[in-house]
C-alpha cells in the first residue's frame, strides 16, 4: 500500500514537472499569462476603491488566478487523449488514472503558482495573517484548484475534437472568476442574484476568505462544507466520465 502512494505521488510530480516546469522553461512568460489581469484589476479596484476595496480585489485575484491557470486542464487533457494520443500510452503503463489526472492539473497550476503566492503573500502581509487564518485560506484556495480542475477534465471528456473545448476555457475565467462574487461582495448582489451565485464553485472559498479576514458576517461552516461538497461532487463526475480507456 505504501509502495503503491509512493508511486503514485512520484509519477504524479514526474508529470507536473514534464509539462509545468519544462513548460515554462520552454516560454517563461506563460507566468505573466495568469498575473497580469488580476494585477491590473487589483491596480484598478485600489485606483477607485482605496485600501478599503483593496482587500476584495487581492482576493479576487487570487481566485481567479487559480480560476485561469486550473480549468486550461481542460483544453490539454483532450490534446493529449485525441491529438497526440499521450494518454493511451499512460493507460498501457502503470500509471492510475488518479495520477495521471492530479499529475496534469498540478503541471498546468505551476505556471499559475507565481500569480498565487504573489497574492497570497499580499494578502498576508495587510492584513498580518495568523496561522489559523492562513490555513483556513490555503483550505479554500485548495479546494478551489481540485473542483476547478475536476470541471476541467469533466469537460474534457465530452470532446471528439480539440476546437470543440477551445472556447470554454475564457469563458468559463470569466464567469467563474470574475463575474462570480470573487472580486466584491456577496452582499451587492439582489435575492435572485446571491441564490444564483451559490451555483458558482468560486463563491464558496471567496466568501471563506473574507469570513476569516473579518470583512463578511456569514456563517464559516455553511461555506467551508459548501466548498467541500461542490468538490466533491465535480471530482466524482469527473472521475465517472474520464476516458482511461476508450469505447
Amino acid at each position: 500500500m505504501i509502495k503503491r502512494i509512493y508511486y503514485g505521488i512520484r509519477t504524479t510530480l514526474i508529470i507536473s514537472w514534464f509539462y509545468g516546469i519544462l513548460q515554462i522553461k520552454r516560454s517563461p512568460f506563460s507566468v505573466l499569462t495568469f498575473l497580469l489581469t488580476p494585477l491590473s484589476l487589483v491596480f484598478f479596484i485600489y485606483i477607485f476603491g482605496g485600501e478599503r476595496a483593496l482587500n476584495y480585489g487581492i482576493i479576487g485575484a487570487l481566485i481567479s488566478s487559480i480560476v485561469s491557470s486550473s480549468i486550461i486542464v481542460e483544453t490539454d487533457a483532450t490534446f493529449l487523449r485525441i491529438i497526440t494520443k499521450i494518454q493511451d500510452i499512460f493507460v498501457s503503463s502503470p500509471v492510475s488514472p488518479i495520477s495521471y489526472a492530479a499529475g496534469l492539473a498540478l503541471s498546468d497550476l505551476i505556471p499559475g503558482l507565481p500569480g498565487v503566492v504573489f497574492f497570497l503573500t499580499f494578502l498576508a502581509l495587510i492584513n498580518k495573517l495568523q496561522i489559523l487564518q492562513f490555513l483556513a485560506i490555503f483550505y479554500a484556495i485548495s479546494l478551489t484548484w481540485a473542483n476547478i480542475s475536476a470541471l476541467g477534465f469533466f469537460i474534457s471528456t465530452f470532446a471528439r475534437d480539440p476546437r470543440d473545448i477551445w472556447v470554454y476555457a475564457p469563458i468559463l475565467t470569466v464567469v467563474l472568476g470574475f463575474i462570480s462574487p470573487v472580486y466584491y461582495p456577496i452582499t451587492f448582489l439582489p435575492n435572485w442574484a446571491f441564490y444564483a451565485s451559490l451555483l458558482s464553485p468560486t463563491t464558496y472559498p471567496a466568501e471563506i476568505i473574507r469570513i476569516v479576514l473579518n470583512l463578511s458576517n456569514n456563517n464559516l461552516l455553511y461555506y467551508s462544507l459548501g466548498l467541500l461538497l461542490y468538490t466533491c461532487v465535480l471530482m466524482f463526475l469527473a472521475g465517472k466520465r474520464l476516458r482511461w480507456k476508450e469505447k
